[in-house]
């Protein structure tokens, strides 16, 4: 097996390492995805923030963001683990990216590799999917404001698009929460 496959040619032009590294950074996305599940709680229910973050002491907030703090401030090794994941993230979809153009314009996606080039489109598509869906979770300011241009980007679709918006959202997008106490939250 091992002369079979020492006897394959491989590109060594340099462009040819984006699927490696999309791998790579693949893996460290789910290692660390698994250790940032040990902590997360995703729930939207509200709770008083007690954790290390002073300034925050007090507060009500969702279970999802507590939680996040929790997981940058309290867990040994944490914030580390957020940032390796979310590097992790944005690097895969890069490679991934990076890697499909190179496919595209070398035109290496023909035959007998159409298969491939499908496989690969589709990869694409998941992990943008996945990027997003995650991006989402700790329910901040820079997370609402991502499903917010989402949102936008829905509804501008022609004829479709509010459908969409309404269906992925599931209704009026965003939500108004209010918290009892936070005069930002009622005030617009």
């Amino acid at each position: 097996m091992v002369r079979e496959f020492g006897r394959k040619v491989f590109p060594d032009h340099w462009t040819f390492m984006f699927g490696e590294v999309a791998l790579y950074s693949f893996i460290i996305t789910v290692l660390s995805g698994a250790f940032l599940t040990f902590w997360f709680d995703p729930s939207m229910s509200t709770t008083r923030y007690s954790g290390a973050y002073a300034p925050l002491q007090g507060l009500e907030m969702s279970s999802a963001y507590a939680t996040a703090l929790e997981l940058s401030f309290d867990v040994r090794g944490g914030l580390f683990m957020r940032q390796l994941h979310h590097w992790g993230a944005l690097l895969f979809v890069m490679a991934m990216a990076v890697h499909m153009l190179r496919v595209f314009f070398t035109g290496a996606f023909r035959k007998p590799r159409e298969i491939n080039w499908l496989v690969g489109a589709t990869l694409l598509m998941l992990g943008m999917l996945a990027y997003f869906t995650g991006y989402g979770l700790p329910d901040e300011v820079l997370s609402g404001n991502g499903l917010r241009i989402a949102d936008g980007t829905f509804r501008a679709i022609p004829v479709i698009g509010t459908y969409m918006s309404y269906l992925i959202f599931g209704g009026e997008f965003p939500a108004v929460r209010s918290f009892p106490g936070c005069t930002a939250c009622t005030s617009s």
